[in-house]
């Protein structure tokens, strides 16, 4: 029997209310980037140990924490000073027994977890120096006793939980949610990267609604080797603009929508960075303080 209610929910929709507030962290935000890397972890985990013990052991890799670097961005190019610092912790199956051969096997966990880490980076942060630029360090530990036996028994039945939890999700999205959610990903394509490489992908993008107004807010790291000057620096500026508004013609014709970028630059005091992203400089980051599954954070 489905153990499901259905009720009325007496309440203003999101879009008849007079304010709205939607935020989305990109992906080269600190955050995003250790929620990026832990699910890639796990991924990879799971696939490893598909292969050597034919079914999928217990791991949890939701604590991946940043320690921002240090840079000295410049107009042309400039250089990394301190690498940005990756922790991998968390818990996973580290070795498991082989019962028909009655031997241990060890499990490659750690150097499966940095490889993954690394090619997580390598595809999202074009301009990020592995070598160079970023230390990455695994100490997850071995699962719990208790945790790896409930694993166990899931393998020939329905899986069991092994934590209490629960999840919330809506549908649709508002308007003001799309032209958030749409405004980072379009920044963040691959068409836009290429036409204008300038625009690194650590990009935050706020929409507040007030009526029928949307204000959108967005905060774009900008890569300094592919700017000469501070003209040029404006210039970059000026064109995502341009392509932003466009776009949100298109997703919010009903609205009027102004858009800001970097509001914090001030004559040459400008949002410029060596690897488009703040974690080089000053900014850390966290698994969980970022987007919601939706891909957005929604508190209103």
């Amino acid at each position: 029997m489905a153990n499901i209610v259905v009720k009325k929910l007496n309440t203003t929709p999101v879009e008849e209310r007079d304010i709205e507030i939607v935020e989305r962290k990109g992906l080269g935000h600190p955050d995003s980037i250790c929620d990026g890397i832990a699910e890639s972890v796990s991924n990879a985990l799971c696939k490893m140990y598909r292969e050597k013990v034919g079914s999928i052991l217990h791991h949890n890799t939701d604590q991946v924490e940043l320690v921002g670097g240090h840079a000295y961005p410049r107009f042309g190019g400039g250089h990394m000073v301190n690498p940005i610092y990756i922790l991998i912790s968390g818990r996973a199956t580290m070795e498991i027994l082989d019962r028909e051969k009655g031997e241990i096997i060890k499990l490659p966990t750690g150097t499966v977890a940095i490889e993954a880490a690394r090619s997580y980076l390598r595809k999202t942060i074009r301009n990020l120096d592995l070598e160079k630029d970023v230390i990455i360090d695994c100490r997850m530990g071995q699962g719990s006793t208790d945790l790896i036996e409930v694993f166990e028994r899931s393998k020939s039945n329905i899986p069991l939980a092994n934590d209490t939890s629960f999840g919330v999700g809506y549908a649709p999205l508002s308007t003001t949610e799309r032209l958030v959610l749409e405004t980072e990903r379009f920044l963040n394509s691959g068409e836009l990267k290429e036409e204008i490489p300038a625009v690194g992908e650590d990009i935050k993008v706020m929409g507040l609604r007030e009526g029928k107004k949307i204000t959108l807010t967005i905060a774009m790291a900008v890569v300094d080797r592919y700017v000469k000057s501070l003209e040029e620096y404006y210039q970059v500026k000026s064109k995502v603009k341009e392509k932003v508004e466009k776009l949100a013609k298109e997703i919010a014709g009903d609205y009027e929508v102004e858009v800001c970028i970097n509001t914090a630059d001030s004559g040459d005091s400008v949002y410029l960075t060596v690897t488009g992203t703040s974690a080089e400089m000053g900014d850390d980051g966290s698994v969980g303080r970022g987007n919601r599954v939706n891909g957005l954070i929604t508190p209103f």
